[in-house]
């Protein structure tokens, strides 16, 4: 608990470090996103293959 108050206090301090940790959060799960749609439509077209 110690090591999140601490993340927050350290990203509180600075404006333009909450924009960096939103838009690092945001990439993220986007290209996590992109990568399940990838997965799926591999996975699903290789059902319909067989």
């Amino acid at each position: 608990m110690l090591l999140i108050t601490k993340f927050k206090n350290i990203l509180s301090k600075n404006k333009y470090s909450k924009y960096l940790a939103i838009g690092g959060f945001a990439f993220f799960f986007v290209k996590g996103l992109i990568w399940l749609a990838v997965i799926f439509s591999v996975g699903f077209s290789a059902f319909n293959f067989i």
